[in-house]
């Protein structure tokens, strides 16, 4: 996954203290969006961003994550990794999901990252998104999304694979 950040577009929805895309960016992404509906973390964020050097490289707005998408589908904004880090058990995730799966936000070599608890089951598509990786860490699932072939049919590429090598 590291070399997809390099002189990537990413976007933080639910950003909190803007963490995760300012990682990202010191890792090389070109541009980060940030996103989050608090206004006391907005100001955080963009506090982090002046702090590190990085606010040349970086868009934050005031928002709800739909508004927010809404908005950047507007623009025609696309990108190549997109984080959400949403309340854990929070709707607003999968009505981010939802509506990134609608618009044409993702490019079609693009990552959707969404961290969730394991006992919130995210379904395996979402409009044109389909998951095809999960990671757990304890309490914590991030579910791998990417536009492209039914969940499905890539498990039984991934099965073939698995018996070829035993």
């Amino acid at each position: 996954m590291r070399n997809k950040v390099v002189d990537s577009a990413f976007l933080d929805l639910f950003a909190g203290s803007g963490a995760v895309g300012i990682e990202a960016l010191s890792r090389g992404a070109e541009k980060a969006v940030f996103v989050d509906l608090d206004r006391k973390a907005v100001s955080i964020i963009r506090e982090n961003l002046k702090n590190t050097g990085l606010a040349e490289q970086a868009d934050v707005y005031a928002n709800d994550a739909v508004s927010a998408l809404k908005v950047l589908g507007s623009k025609l904004s696309r990108f190549d990794l997109i984080f959400l880090g949403a309340p854990y058990d929070s709707p607003a995730l999968e009505s981010a999901l939802e509506k990134i799966g609608e618009l044409d936000l993702l490019k079609r070599s693009g990552v959707v990252i969404a961290e969730h608890r394991k006992q919130h089951k995210l379904l395996e598509e979402y409009g044109q998104l389909k998951i095809f990786r999960e990671e757990k860490y304890g309490e914590t699932v991030f579910g791998f999304y990417e536009m492209g072939k039914p969940a499905t049919e890539r498990r039984g590429f991934q099965i073939e694979e698995k018996r070829i090598r035993d």
